[in-house]
């Protein structure tokens, strides 16, 4: 019995957390970049960079067109596409976050 104690003790707590939503938290976020028509008529690899500069997601994307990312990490990130200019923005749990990579405004 005193060797269940702490076992019991233990389940209980991990089940209090668990019920009290102190388990799992999601710090990601959301990142809708779009490239500009005016780019050059090929296709992109757009590439989002987290703050430590650790390559997060990448997607092929034509001027004109958008891509939606999710699982970006929180904080500030740069997304960067060939020779179009590079934009740094903060992505937060709470919005999408929009970028327009374009080719002037470098």
């Amino acid at each position: 019995m005193i060797r269940r104690a702490p076992l019991l003790l233990a389940l209980g707590a991990a089940a209090a957390f668990a019920l009290a939503g102190c388990g799992a938290h999601d710090s990601t976020g959301q990142i809708s970049v779009t490239v500009s028509a005016n780019a050059a008529d090929h296709p992109y690899e757009v590439k989002v960079f987290a703050a430590t500069g650790k390559l997060s997601e990448h997607q092929r994307v034509f001027p004109g067109g958008t891509a939606d990312f999710a699982g970006v990490p929180l904080g500030d990130v740069t997304v960067r596409a060939g020779d179009l200019c590079p934009v740094r923005t903060t992505v937060s749990s709470d919005d999408v976050a929009e970028v327009t990579l374009s080719t002037t405004g470098c």
